[in-house]
């Protein structure tokens, strides 16, 4: 006997409120695990009501939960980013302001050089996010992590040697 789609989405309900407060946790955003998990339950019932094919509602919900995540997360690292200042406070002598105009134009060229997924994992990283925070933020395994953060600082150090 198939179950209604009702009785799915009361059975799913559990699993999506668990992903986003794990979510909530692990990123320290202030938001509510709650607020997530609803969207992404509304955002199912709004697919199927428009007659969207979906082959398994709990691994639609989970992935809608994921993607709600790290845009919420995505949005705050893009406040966090702009609300600092662009420019340093000025160094004592011309030359140090060369120099440190000149890094950061270097930095940012590096930076351009990485995929825009790598490029958010080590904007998560510097933001203080440890390895596990970051891995439950964008639902990859930790290894993953840690290993696009590796290679995408190793090629960070070699673009700055060679320029």
């Amino acid at each position: 006997m198939e179950k209604s789609f009702e009785t799915e989405l009361a059975a799913v309900r559990p699993k999506v409120l668990s992903l986003a407060r794990q979510f909530v946790r692990a990123s320290g955003l202030r938001m509510e695990a709650e607020d997530i998990a609803q969207e992404a339950l509304v955002r199912l019932w709004t697919a199927c009501r428009d007659g969207a094919e979906i082959r398994s509602i709990e691994a639609w919900a989970t992935t809608v939960t994921k993607n709600l995540c790290i845009s919420q997360l995505r949005k705050h690292c893009k406040f966090s980013v702009s609300s600092i200042p662009e420019t340093l406070p000025s160094p004592d002598s011309a030359s140090s302001a060369i120099e440190t105009d000149e890094s950061q134009r270097a930095v940012a060229a590096a930076l351009q050089q990485i995929p825009e997924g790598t490029r958010q994992l080590l904007k998560l990283r510097t933001a203080g996010m440890s390895l596990d925070e970051i891995a439950a933020a964008t639902g990859r395994p930790k290894g993953s992590v840690k290993s696009s953060i590796s290679a995408a600082r190793k090629q960070i150090i070699k673009a700055l040697n060679e320029a």
